[in-house]
């Protein structure tokens, strides 16, 4: 009675919403929450017990069979997300995106009730300043000559184009490297005849060389020795990419318009460094997908006879980037994709080099092997994955009908099986798991590349299973969905500290880390959120004084002896050192509220006991484990409709360290 007492003080000292409405949905939730905890009398009440299925001591499983329907799991009050109202913005925030996750965690009310959080315009663009949408909306009108002054040298500019391509992986895909090339010394042999939207195209090229520059430490340096001033560069190119389109009348869909535009939106969207502010690029994304479509990018060019071989697998590699784009940003913004699959006919990209087209070729020569790793080819393999993660969102947001559980397992398989046939192909070759291989053993775009398909592959996998992760801890038939979500989200975190000391200076993806961190930072944060959920209900247990009560030390699968709490506690204290020594640590307020959201979680499970157990310090691997590494996972073909597949031991090394990472359970936060 005593610790129930302390819960209900601790939940009506809560913030209060100054919405009435905001405070009734507030204290349903804690309601809802507590009402959660109190059912874990019968079930396992720690995530040791759920993940073992240990009957030792503590609560029983007695009424376990009992189950629950996929119509009680529809039911959930916050599935729809919340909408924010202030006097500049609108603002959608749906379910399943990680800021709604965070939301719905009574303890961390307070945060949520912070001076920063509470001011829902911070973060928006001062009065004057750009927001995005400078494309679309009023610019100064200049004449052909005004933007051909503002040209660098030719060696300048020479460069800087080789700068781009050499950190390029979007690029070659929407500018041919090659014909480029000859495009651009005609276009320096004679500057007025060249179509300005080419010209555009160059300056967005320009642009992303410098942004490539800045986050380069030895190439910024030799920059800065050239230009004093690296940003306003930056603002030089940008205005003159838009100013190119505007006076090249790009809504028209002339040539060179869609790779410009996209190039043009990389630029805005990467040099942001987070994933906050995007409103403006986002519905020029939209007016974009608009123009390829006017452009019939979405037809593929053997359907008309006036596109020639060439043309045509050109314009399938620019549709493979905007349908990825599509996709990926509708998955971390959880909201619709702009392009409608069923309209498409373009086909994917052959797996074939620079070198192997040209102009007047009259026939595609046959794809290369898949082990010649293209760009093409991690395209194709990235939106197979990107596909399906679309039809996990489609499934599982559906606010017409909730999916049955057997449908949840069919896709995972479908998911898994896809990952195995791609991922394969992927893997960097280095040396023995056991002989402390690094990501310096493979080529950079190799293991980029592999790690991103696995990223892609973990985040689908919580998305799936999310709604099933806290019902797993009270209903057995729901477990392997716990199992799974909860070692995406440990997987994702691990190797978030990993590429975190990686892209470090001196660290091997130094050169591409700005902007590869940037494409993962959602991923981080929602396995982040969903982690902070499981943190935050074993913290309210123990205040209950049912998770101090005989919780057993269970041996979890890849961490021998460690307690699956303390895990998810380590895990969240290396997540809390990355994001408090991020660059925008003090200036995101996405950054500021997970590092408050941690902080208040970590110091109360520190209160707790929880997090007391050394553990050992992930160093960087040449790769992401195989789907084999999660001991939760569906073998091919070895899952029947409707039914859970068991669990099977792992079959991957786990990344060991000569040093004990106590993370900050130690130190007071």
């Amino acid at each position: 009675m005593q610790s129930l007492q302390k819960a209900k003080v601790n939940v009506t000292a809560l913030y209060a919403p100054p919405n009435v409405r905001d405070r009734v949905r507030q204290l349903e939730s804690q309601v809802d929450f507590l009402m959660g905890a109190l059912k874990q009398a019968n079930p396992a009440t720690t995530l040791d017990y759920a993940m073992s299925g240990s009957q030792t001591a503590g609560p029983s499983f007695e009424n376990e069979e009992e189950g629950v329907s996929d119509e009680e799991l529809a039911l959930d009050p916050d599935s729809a997300g919340y909408i924010q109202f202030s006097h500049s913005q609108t603002t959608y925030v749906a379910g399943g995106h990680w800021m709604s996750i965070l939301r719905k965690i009574p303890e961390l009310a307070d945060v949520f009730g912070s001076d920063f959080c509470l001011d829902k315009d911070a973060g928006m663009p001062a009065e004057g300043e750009d927001d995005g949408l400078a494309l679309t909306g009023f610019h100064e009108r200049v004449d052909r000559q005004h933007i051909l002054n503002a040209l660098p040298s030719k060696d300048f500019a020479d460069s800087l184009v080789a700068v781009c391509f050499t950190n390029t992986n979007n690029e070659a895909m929407i500018v041919h490297p090659p014909t480029f090339r000859k495009e651009y010394e005609r276009f320096w042999a004679d500057p007025t005849s060249t179509p300005i939207i080419w010209v555009g195209l160059l300056f967005a090229l320009m642009c992303l060389a410098v942004q490539y520059q800045q986050y380069s430490p030895d190439e910024a340096r030799r920059l800065q020795v050239i230009e004093s001033d690296p940003e306003n560069l930056l603002r030089l190119y940008r205005t003159r990419t838009i100013q190119c389109l505007i006076l090249g009348r790009y809504s028209n869909a002339p040539p060179y318009a869609v790779e410009t535009i996209l190039l043009y939106l990389l630029m805005e969207t990467l040099g942001r460094q987070s994933m906050q502010n995007l409103d403006g690029p986002l519905i020029q994304w939209g007016n974009l997908v608009r123009i390829a479509f006017k452009a019939g990018y979405h037809r593929d060019g053997s359907n008309f006879p006036g596109i020639s071989c060439f043309q045509a697998e050109t314009r399938r590699r620019v549709w493979a980037i905007l349908m990825g784009w599509d996709l990926y940003l509708s998955m971390q913004f959880a909201l619709p994709s702009a392009i409608n699959l069923s309209l498409c006919d373009t086909k994917e990209p052959r797996n074939l080099g620079d070198e192997d087209l040209y102009e007047h070729m009259v026939e595609l020569p046959p794809p290369r092997a898949d082990s010649a790793h293209t760009l093409p080819q991690f395209h194709v393999a990235k939106n197979k994955l990107l596909e399906i993660f679309g039809r996990i969102n489609d499934l599982t947001t559906s606010v017409k009908s909730s999916p049955s559980y057997t449908e949840i397992l069919k896709l995972d398989a479908t998911l898994t099986n896809t990952y195995e046939s791609i991922i394969s192909v992927w893997q960097p070759q280095h040396q023995p798991q056991d002989s402390m291989s690094t990501s310096s053993r493979a080529a950079p775009f190799i293991s980029v590349a592999y790690t991103f398909l696995a990223f892609i592959y973990y985040r689908a996998r919580i998305a799936l299973h999310r709604k099933y992760i806290a019902p797993g801890r009270r209903h057995k038939q729901f477990t392997y969905s716990r199992k799974v979500g909860i070692e995406a989200a440990l997987t994702i975190l691990q190797h978030q500290w990993v590429l975190y000391l990686e892209t470090q200076v001196g660290g091997q993806l130094c050169r591409h880390g700005w902007k590869f961190l940037v494409l993962l930072i959602q991923d981080f944060l929602y396995a982040t959120a969903i982690l902070c959920v499981e943190l935050a209900e074993e913290v309210s247990l123990t205040d209950l004084g049912w998770a101090s009560n005989g919780a057993p030390a269970s041996e979890d699968v890849g961490n021998a002896g460690t307690h699956m709490r303390d895990r998810v506690f380590h895990a969240l204290s290396s997540a809390y050192i990355v994001w408090l020594q991020s660059k925008e640590s003090e200036s995101s307020r996405e950054v500021k509220l997970v590092v408050a959201s941690l902080k208040h979680l970590l110091s109360k499970a520190q209160e707790a006991g929880v997090g007391q157990t050394t553990m050992i310090a992930p160093t960087a691997p040449a790769v992401l484990p195989k789907p084999g590494a999660d001991a939760y996972m569906v073998e091919s073909g070895s899952t029947l409709a409707g039914q859970a597949p068991s669990p099977s031991a792992s079959t991957a090394a786990t990344p060991q360290s000569d040093g004990i990472y106590w993370g900050i359970g130690h130190f007071p936060i």
